[in-house]
């Protein structure tokens, strides 16, 4: 195990700027994604045959997976390969059930666990501009900084415990996917009543009812309706805001107005799972009643 070198499982859509702008400011890289590696490789990374190869090589190992079972499968395969003293930094937005199990897990064999979710879209992942709120103990979060500031404007250590950076990333996604949806409601009561979207957006955004999507989103994609893949996968949102409204009604926290959004967000991956979630302003103007 080689003290300076940085591993990243997972190269997708935001696993792969990640991996670069990390390796872009001075991280020494190993990576492997099971999908193929050497095509999402940054030049000068060192491409791995395994999950495993990264486990016995690498003292801080970064996750960005897909899925809460894939996440699952690659801290089992961490914990049977991995040395004492290695600290997974997991990006993942898995859910706190799921952190707590993976901290265990690797604890018991004497490998520490940052649950340490990131904010951001694609775009913000490019630009090596994330937010990355950290839960976890403070020492193995100064050995991993390196990893963390390679793809993140802002890093915030929210607490200790593993679980609790998921509980910050998923109200964080709660909140940003309601609004979206409620702001998509609201522009598309105008649209009907002949305001366009620009002038409703100028106004918005130097008003009270401004907002992220508003701010950042509808500007780039809604007015001009270039709906690329520039966000997430509808399947994506939908689990996110799924982990918000389940957590919220085991705890017996109020949630009604985010499962209005969350109720619409389920229609909206009916629909096609894989959509961008820019798709959503569409989706949802054209639930509009005749």
């Amino acid at each position: 195990m080689s003290e300076d070198l940085f591993g990243f499982i997972g190269l997708g859509n935001m696993g792969a700027p990640m991996a670069r702008n990390a390796s872009d400011r001075g991280c020494k890289l190993i990576v492997y994604d099971i999908a193929g590696t050497a095509d999402r490789a940054s030049d000068g990374s060192i491409i791995a045959q395994s999950n495993d190869e990264i486990a016995r090589r690498a003292k801080v190992i970064g996750l960005s997976l897909p899925t809460i079972e894939t996440n699952r499968q690659v801290v089992l395969e961490i914990a049977k390969a991995g040395s004492e003293g290695t600290v997974v930094v997991d990006t993942c937005t898995i859910g706190i059930d799921a952190a707590k199990r993976n901290a265990q897990i690797l604890n018991e064999v004497g490998i520490q666990y940052l649950d340490s979710p990131v904010s951001g879209l694609k775009f913000r992942a490019e630009e090596g501009a994330l937010v990355s709120m950290v839960s976890g103990p403070v020492s193995e979060l100064t050995k991993a900084r390196k990893l963390l500031e390679g793809y993140s404007r802002t890093v915030v250590h929210v607490g200790t415990e593993p679980g609790q950076g998921q509980r910050m990333k998923v109200l964080n996604n709660a909140i940003c996917i309601a609004s979206y949806v409620i702001s998509s409601e609201a522009l598309t009561y105008g649209e009907v009543g002949g305001l366009k979207v620009g002038e409703m957006l100028e106004v918005i955004n130097e008003s009270s009812g401004q907002n992220f999507a508003t701010k950042f989103l509808f500007p780039k994609y809604v007015a001009t309706e270039q709906y690329d893949a520039s966000g997430a996968e509808a399947h994506i949102i939908e689990k996110d805001i799924s982990l918000f409204v389940e957590g919220a009604n085991d705890e017996g926290t109020p949630n009604k107005a985010i499962t209005a959004a969350y109720d619409i967000i389920k229609g909206f991956n009916n629909s096609n799972p894989t959509q961008d979630q820019m798709n959503i302003y569409p989706y949802v103007r054209g639930l509009q009643k005749d």
